[in-house]
């Protein structure tokens, strides 16, 4: 197993503290969540709303640096959303994230409780190597393969996406610029834990650059 990402020398130019953790895992089983997944994806969510029911989402400090590295990747996409906020603005008008499947909901579960985006992929739809770059078309960011994008930092592309039957996974990991390379591997061995507690299998990762 190898993981080949790549990020675009434009986008480490215009945020030099930008960082993915990518994960590849092997010979996983993925399934409907289990019933403690599900509950705590819920209950976290509800917690959420009322955390944040007299708050504006722009004052939150993950969601500011969120918006203003969106500037700095390219001002014309200011205002424009990551899934985290994507997320969060669901849950504040109380839009709760349906379960969809076991790695779907873990990753989603994940990203709430680090504010950080987090998309997973089926593994065996990806060819070449893997590259991060500046979106177009009102995307920030394009996560792109051999031949084609299959995701973005909105998670409004994913044309790749895991579901039951699904054996192997990338899973990216959109850090905070602030998180320190310490940090995000921490992070990283929390999530891949928890990972193959449900699904089995095994992963390799890495921080990237």
């Amino acid at each position: 197993m190898e993981i080949n990402l790549q990020i675009a020398p434009a986008v480490l130019e215009r945020v030099p503290s930008f960082k993915v953790g990518a994960v590849l895992y092997k010979g996983i089983e993925i399934a409907d969540s289990p019933q403690m997944l599900k509950g705590r994806l819920r209950l976290f969510q509800e917690s959420l709303f009322f955390d944040y029911a007299d708050r504006d989402l722009s004052d939150e400090p993950a969601i500011k640096e969120w918006q203003e590295t969106v500037a700095l990747i390219d001002p014309s996409n200011t205002g424009l959303q990551t899934s985290l906020e994507r997320l969060l603005t669901d849950i504040k008008h109380q839009r709760y994230i349906p379960s969809a499947d076991s790695a779907s909901d873990l990753s989603r579960f994940f990203s709430l409780k680090y504010s950080v985006p987090i998309h997973i992929y089926d593994a065996r739809m990806l060819k070449g190597p893997i590259r991060i770059e500046i979106g177009g078309n009102e995307e920030i960011l394009h996560v792109s393969g051999e031949s084609r994008t299959f995701g973005s930092l909105s998670d409004q592309i994913n044309r790749c996406p895991v579901k039951p039957g699904t054996k192997d996974a990338l899973q990216l990991v959109f850090f905070r610029p602030s998180t320190s390379k310490d940090e995000a591997i921490r992070l990283l061995k929390a999530l891949t834990k928890m990972f193959e507690q449900i699904h089995g299998g095994e992963h390799i990762s890495a921080v990237i650059p």
